[in-house]
């Protein structure tokens, strides 16, 4: 691994490796400014989104400045090989090196951390959208990632769609070779960096056709091998969990991949289809009645939550060791994504809680109000509270206004994260979310082409 980017939280930003680049393994370290060698301050390790074909820990939007001088914590970011080049499983590999990536930068920071002032044996591992994917197999489903931190946060994890198992992701490679005229690694190899990326994104854009507007077909992906990842992630919570855990959603995460996209009926109809039987569109009609007559933002709702919001209270009801509930219900004043549908109607999309976990908003061209401010302030200290004391409430000198109380099956309670003001629900997606309950979040495999 690249030797990393250290800086003292006010310190400016040190020239940044390209976003994508082959040669990725690095990581970026914050520190408060003049922090002492043996300080043993609680360190956040951050793993990005990005569908695991895109992002970078070096995104504006994750720099880590802000929670590193004002929460007193080491904060780091790290990369991992992205799409085909970190997930392809063919020829007897079996994929997962941008997995084994996280795990090398994990190991690197257990070894190393307290030269910056971080104490190895309190390390939280925190992620987004896909980020808190990966973050939930090595929580749940990695044997060997277990010692190499004590908690974890998620933020918009897809706990319902499933990983591939290693004969399904063998196919999915095996097509991609022949996209590339090749028939074994070693024509792979000899092509240049740039064609392999290029047919990634014409496979990707081909195979999520079959889903239409679903987004959730992701070629490249980790995969279930039954040895650097053994079980799903929503089945793993309730047996192999036994570390503290932060987790939630945003109020309407989905609408960000169905804006925009048209929902004829017949096209509705083929994507549930495709998800659920060939009967659900009758059962989601009967049992989740919209609020608009548009699919778009039906299908949206119910991808929301089917796939984040009631699939996430299932895990948190599953799980036995202390878990911490949140539902981010705030809708941003800037533009987080320069999305229209969520922009508009009090909707919160996906992604839209990250400039306030960061202080981000200036980083991404986006000022917040004087309630935005002290709510990502809030936030930060919740984050950093469950690093450093396992309790976002922290002790009394550092707790939040509002107390957060933690999550049980027999007490379901959320805290929700709005400005100017905090509130405490006890399961207010109940009735909802009985009914995706009784439909169950491992309904289906995840598709997988075969071999032309």
């Amino acid at each position: 691994m690249n030797a990393p980017t250290k800086r003292a939280a006010n310190a400016p930003a040190p020239p940044q490796p390209p976003a994508e680049n082959e040669d990725c393994l690095s990581l970026n370290i914050w520190t408060p400014a003049a922090v002492a060698p043996n300080a043993a301050l609680p360190v956040m390790v951050f793993i990005h989104g990005g569908s695991f074909v895109a992002g970078s820990g070096a995104d504006p939007m994750y720099d880590g400045a802000h929670l590193a001088a004002n929460q007193n914590v080491v904060l780091v970011t790290i990369n991992y090989r992205l799409g085909v080049l970190g997930f392809l499983a063919a020829d007897g590999l079996a994929g997962n090196y941008g997995f084994l990536d996280q795990q090398l930068a994990l190991t690197w920071v257990r070894d190393n951390i307290r030269s910056f002032g971080g104490d190895p044996d309190k390390v939280t591992i925190f992620g987004e959208s896909a980020g808190a994917m990966l973050v939930g197999l090595h929580l749940y489903s990695a044997p060997a990632s277990v010692r190499l931190f004590r908690a974890a946060i998620m933020e918009s994890n897809f706990f319902a769609l499933p990983y591939k198992r290693l004969a399904d992701q063998v196919n999915v490679g095996n097509i991609f070779k022949q996209g590339l005229n090749c028939r074994d690694l070693a024509c792979l190899r000899q092509k240049p960096v740039n064609d392999i990326v290029t047919q990634q994104y014409a496979y990707t854009e081909e195979m999520s056709s079959v889903f239409s507007g679903t987004q959730y077909y992701i070629p490249f992906s980790p995969t279930i091998d039954g040895t650097v990842l053994v079980r799903q992630p929503v089945s793993g919570a309730a047996t192999h969990a036994r570390k503290p855990v932060l987790l939630g959603t945003n109020k309407d995460e989905a609408l960000l991949f169905t804006e925009g996209r048209s929902f004829p009926p017949l096209v509705y109809a083929a994507d549930v289809a495709e998800l659920f039987g060939l009967s659900f569109q009758s059962v989601i009609a009967k049992n989740l009645p919209s609020d608009s007559s548009s699919n778009e933002l039906t299908w949206g709702r119910v991808q929301t939550e089917y796939f984040l919001l009631c699939s996430t209270r299932h895990v948190a009801a599953s799980t036995k060791a202390p878990v911490y509930a949140y539902l981010f219900n705030h809708q941003p004043s800037f533009t987080v994504w320069g999305k229209s549908t969520c922009r508009r109607d009090g909707n919160v999309c996906h992604g839209d809680e990250l400039p306030f976990v960061f202080h981000a908003a200036d980083k991404i061209g986006g000022r917040f109000t004087a309630d935005e401010a002290k709510l990502s302030d809030t936030m930060g200290r919740y984050w950093a509270n469950f690093a450093a004391h396992l309790d976002p409430n922290g002790v009394p000198a550092s707790a939040p206004a509002t107390r957060w109380p933690r999550f049980s099956a027999q007490d379901r309670s959320y805290l929700a994260l709005n400005a100017p003001s905090l509130l405490v629900q006890n399961d207010p997606y109940r009735e909802t979310c009985a009914f995706w309950d009784r439909v169950g979040y491992e309904l289906f495999s995840p598709w997988s082409p075969k071999p032309r």
